[in-house]
């Protein structure tokens, strides 16, 4: 029986290069039978089988081997079988080698013996290792056992689908090695479902998500209960984006460790195999899934915009990858950005593609001329190097149906297909990809993969076309999100993106990002932290140094009895990535240049100064090389005639040269950013009129330095309480990505309302004062005040240890030397402290923007002592005094002047109050 292989597509299954959407019951385990294993005898299966098929269900999912009689006869109803190994999971395995090898040579014994069977669909290779199990092991070597599992079943088939199904409680285990992510949910309430089946594609990546196990009791819920929650079950799976989903089970007729069990019912028919209620209305499900015609009718028109420019080699197989689309109202509209090949041409043979000349303007203009032809609601980008799943834009859609966002946009991988050295670009630093806040939230997507509701677009004026190669996505998010609004991640809308195939176009690629992210800076100078992007979400990636940038805390509960454990994300010490950055890459070079110019007059000193060189960059290179040893390759074909484990090598030998090589190609980017930055680019910013000059930051970084108070007075029309502002100021800068922590007072300080610590370790104080100027007006004045950190001696202490081994080798001259460590000793401090200021004031000004405050022309107590003397000139009513209870007291002030009434009041409202 000649039936295709099934292979993994992005997100989904494949039989036949059709579509293979799981729709599976489970099937035992039951009471041995003589010859049959742990199945029923040969004329009941193919009762039960034939009954699948008329339930619409495709797949079956067992616990045990079957044997090849079952197979025969799933294959002769049309059915594929999730075939389970199991092995002794519930016991201490690992603390047994010879348990250990049993296992392993089981895995390979069964995965041989059904490998090549038509109705094989997939290997489940165990089931719910038990948390207790977990705990005693110890995370780490139970995932090395599972990829010990996974490489053994690939050397007995190397074209076999493979999944190990976990369960919430063992939820943080990487199971990555696999091909499918498959996890036994069972969630009673559909905003639960809904929210963990979110958070479960995050945890699969890429790769295909299946809810291997979802049903309910009939005896503890009945029969009408049981079938409605399998139909929100169902549904909910199919419209998240699962590859499918598993009914648990098929029949009351249930034996498990060695007794039947009667006390559960959660079988589609009976132990008798009468159909009840739940049969007939998962028939209805499958039959429609995953989306039935009521939803589809109410999916709005959908316009896609292709910017291509010069790009003749890949366009038709976007464009056709486009044409298989499945989504019931869509246009396409090629904007041919001024090509010189053959693009145009081959955009206007596919037909039902709308082309549009223009001539060469960059890409975010070019998205702006798709933007002003769209006829649909929503606008949807991707690039002419990429291919969309046919499924693509049903799931982009489904975010703007669901919740109130006005952008949505999924992931991009790399097609298995391209080049090994695009295999390896993709496991490099740099590439395009999303960034997210929470499971369903994203502070950024890719312009490869986007949507945005027309208006909102609309609103915010486009695409800036300042923009000519890279940033122009980035830049459009950051607005739409200070207007307030969100931008949802959807992961099952995702497209194969083709990456670089030379260290040449990678090259020119971060290059151009660095470039990008120049012109970024300037025209969001707030998303920065001493010159990086400061992005306030997390980056979720299989990529090793993406990994290594921040750690996971997980909370499994007493004990490691958690149902559900919480993984928390913490950020890793900026000294993690320090030696992968242009700086210190700089830095090494630098100073070994330095000892080989001072070789022939003082090699002694020189030698300590290459010492200390070589030190730094083999630091740069062991964490480069780390990042290549760690990327998964595993899954990647073998080289040309190169063995697979050569062929790993060079995997990881290329993705380590290409880590070293990105911080340096970010580098000249952004010099070549600062040159050739377009004359607009300042001019245009939005918030041009209110940011300060660089000199008011230096000068407030100087009186930091000194222990000198920075003060800013703004002035208000109505009342505000001091823990109103400072609250609102907190607040704001807990978003900035700068900022480490925000300390509020708790009673306990004399001295400061607040104290901000940012990133370096610099701790700024902040107090606050509010003057009642009467008839409900005040002036609320800011007083900041810096500490000296550790942070600050230790930099100084390298400085001062760098310039010792230069003099040493005669490098530099005592004044020289000196000169150094003095501007050592001035810049880094008021440089640190520049920053902060800059910070503060900018979330100062933010707030007073929210708070209707304005900002006196002098932002020290000079102006606001002008103020208060000139309104003691002019007096005002005072207001009513508000109590600690929030409450006016109406008659407590006189409307006398300020002066000694209004003590005398106060003082009689006390003791009334007392």
């Amino acid at each position: 029986m000649a039936v295709s292989q099934p292979m993994v597509c992005g997100k989904f299954l494949e039989v036949q290069g059709e579509r293979f959407l799981i729709r599976g019951v489970s099937y035992g385990t039951f009471a041995p039978a003589s010859g049959m294993f742990q199945f029923p005898a040969p004329d009941r299966i193919g009762a039960d089988f034939q009954a699948m098929a008329t339930l619409c269900a495709n797949t079956v999912r067992t616990y045990t081997p079957p044997s090849l009689h079952l197979l025969d006869k799933a294959a002769r109803y049309g059915l594929r079988v999730i075939i389970g190994v199991p092995w002794s999971q519930h016991i201490a395995f690992l603390d047994s080698q010879r348990t250990v090898a049993a296992i392993r040579s089981e895995i390979r014994r069964q995965v041989e013996r059904f490998a090549a069977h038509p109705a094989t669909l997939m290997f489940a290779l165990g089931n719910e290792i038990p948390p207790g199990i977990v705990r005693w092991h110890g995370r780490r070597k139970i995932e090395r056992f599972l990829g010990d599992l996974c490489d053994d079943a690939r050397s007995a088939s190397p074209r076999s689908l493979l999944t190990y199904v976990n369960y919430p409680p063992t939820e943080y285990l990487d199971t990555s090695c696999f091909d499918i992510c498959a996890f036994n949910v069972f969630l009673h309430r559909e905003a639960d479902l809904t929210a963990y089946l979110a958070r479960l594609h995050n945890v699969a990546g890429p790769r295909p998500l299946l809810v291997s196990e979802a049903g309910a009791d009939s005896l503890r819920h009945g029969e009408e209960r049981q079938s409605a929650l399998l139909m929100m079950q169902l549904r909910t799976a199919f419209s998240e984006g699962a590859c499918g989903a598993v009914v648990f089970s098929w029949t009351d007729d249930w034996w498990r460790g060695g007794h039947q069990i009667d006390d559960w019912a959660f079988g589609l028919v009976d132990a008798k195999r009468r159909p009840k209620r739940s049969y007939h209305v998962v028939q209805r499900v499958f039959e429609s899934a995953p989306f039935h015609d009521d939803q589809r009718a109410t999916w709005p028109r959908v316009s896609v915009v292709v910017c291509a420019y010069n790009a003749a080699h890949t366009l038709g197989e976007c464009l056709a990858s486009l044409a298989g689309l499945r989504y019931p109202d869509v246009e396409i509209i090629v904007v041919d950005d001024g090509s010189s090949d053959g693009t145009g041409a081959i955009a206007a043979a596919h037909a039902g593609v709308r082309v549009i000349t223009i001539a060469n303007g960059g890409l975010a203009a070019a998205r702006n001329v798709g933007l002003s032809h769209a006829t649909g609601e929503i606008v949807a980008y991707t690039d002419a190097d990429v291919m969309v799943d046919r499924d693509w834009l049903t799931y982009l859609v489904q975010p703007f149906l669901n919740s109130n966002i006005v952008a949505a946009g999924g992931p991009n991988v790399v097609p298995l297909q391209d080049p090994w050295m695009a295999q390896c670009v993709a496991r490099a630093p740099g590439g395009p990809t999303h960034v997210l806040l929470d499971d369903r939230i994203a502070e950024h997507v890719p312009g490869c993969n986007c949507a945005f509701r027309r208006d909102a677009l609309v609103a915010i004026g486009g695409f800036n076309p300042i923009f000519l190669r890279a940033g122009d996505d980035v830049d459009v998010c950051w607005r739409l999100q200070a207007k307030g609004w969100k931008i949802a991640f959807a992961p099952s809308a995702l497209v194969w993106h083709h990456h670089r195939d030379t260290v040449a176009g990678y090259w020119r690629q971060q290059v151009g990002y660095g470039e990008g992210e120049t012109w970024l800076m300037r025209r969001h100078p707030e998303q920065f932290v001493r010159g990086r992007m400061a992005w306030r979400g997390h980056i979720y990636s299989p990529l090793p140094q993406i990994r290594s940038f921040s750690d996971e805390r997980i909370h499994t509960g007493p004990f490691g009895a958690a149902a559900f454990p919480s993984v928390y994300r913490t950020y890793a010490h900026p000294l993690t990535y320090l030696p992968h950055s242009g700086r210190w890459q700089m830095t090494w070079l630098a100073l070994l240049v330095a000892a080989l110019a001072a070789w022939p007059a003082a090699p002694g000193w020189a030698g300590a100064l290459a010492a200390v060189s070589l030190l730094l960059g083999g630091a740069t290179v062991a964490l480069c090389a780390a990042h290549g040893l760690r990327s998964d390759v595993r899954r990647l074909p073998p080289i040309g005639r190169w063995s697979r484990r050569a062929s790993r090598m060079l995997y990881g030998a290329a993705i380590a040269t290409l880590h070293f090589l990105q911080p340096f190609a970010r580098l000249h980017g952004r010099f070549k950013g600062m040159v050739s930055a377009p004359p607009s680019l300042k001019r245009d910013h939005p918030d041009h009129h209110a940011r300060r000059s660089g000199w008011a930051d230096a000068i407030d970084g100087v009186r930091l330095c000194l222990r000198r108070p920075v003060e800013r007075a703004l002035w208000s029309e109505q009342w505000m309480e001091a823990r109103t502002l400072v609250l609102a100021i907190a607040d704001r800068l807990r978003r900035q990505r700068i900022v480490r922590n925000v300390e509020l007072d708790s009673g306990w300080w004399q001295d400061r309302d607040l104290t901000m610590v940012d990133q370096a370790g610099f701790k700024v104080d902040v107090r606050a004062l509010v003057e009642d100027h009467g008839g409900g007006r005040c002036l609320c004045r800011l007083a900041l005040r810096s500490r000296m950190t550790a942070t600050l001696p230790v930099a100084l202490a390298s400085i001062a240890a760098v310039v010792v081994l230069l003099l040493r080798a005669g490098l530099i001259g005592w004044p020289a030397a000196a000169a150094v460590v003095a501007l050592g000793a001035i810049a880094l401090p008021v440089t640190h402290r520049s920053i902060a200021a800059r910070v503060l004031s900018r979330t100062i000004n933010g707030v007073a923007a929210e708070l209707a405050l304005t900002e006196l022309d002098r932002g020290t107590a000079r102006g606001a002592t002008a103020v208060v003397a000139q309104h003691r000139k002019h007096p005002h009513h005072v207001p009513a005094r508000v109590t600690p209870f929030g409450g006016a007291v109406p008659g407590a002030f006189t409307s006398e002047p300020a002066g000694g009434m209004v003590r005398l009041a106060v003082m009689q409202l006390d003791e009334s109050n007392l």
